[in-house]
């Protein structure tokens, strides 16, 4: 049965359910949701996938592709916002079939980590209910 990724919590978090809650369990860090343009290059080939980001934190993320590399596939990841682009190494830690992959990044260039750091600080500030 597919996951249903559509459905979200009272909390705007997406739940977890069967191997997505076991994944999330291992986690060191929790991700925040953010929609973005990525791009997937497998070095060796050169294969490049266009995709879009649903899922960000500092030690991954979640690409959404109808063609995802399998398991521990080394890659090149590049994010494209408006408030610039994010690139580091990273392996993909699982694949679901037509739906997407989980990476876990690699070998992040210091400025890039600043760069993933102040994304998921401006996430968590824009999610913030006002009062």
């Amino acid at each position: 049965m597919p996951d249903d990724r559509s459905k979200k919590k009272a909390n705007g978090s997406t739940p977890a359910t069967g191997g997505d809650s076991q994944r999330a369990k291992q986690r060191a860090v929790l991700r925040c949701q953010l929609v973005a343009s990525a791009e997937v290059t497998e070095p060796n080939s050169g294969t490049r996938l266009s995709a879009r980001i649903s899922e960000l934190g500092l030690g991954g993320c979640y690409i959404e592709t109808l063609n995802p590399f399998p398991d521990g596939t080394l890659v090149h990841l590049r994010i494209l916002r408006d408030q610039g682009v994010f690139e580091t190494k990273a392996k993909v830690v699982y694949s679901q079939g037509s739906f997407g992959m989980g990476l876990a990044f690699s070998e992040m260039a210091p400025n890039q980590r600043s760069l993933l750091e102040d994304w998921l600080a401006e996430i968590v500030i824009q999610s913030r209910p006002t009062s």
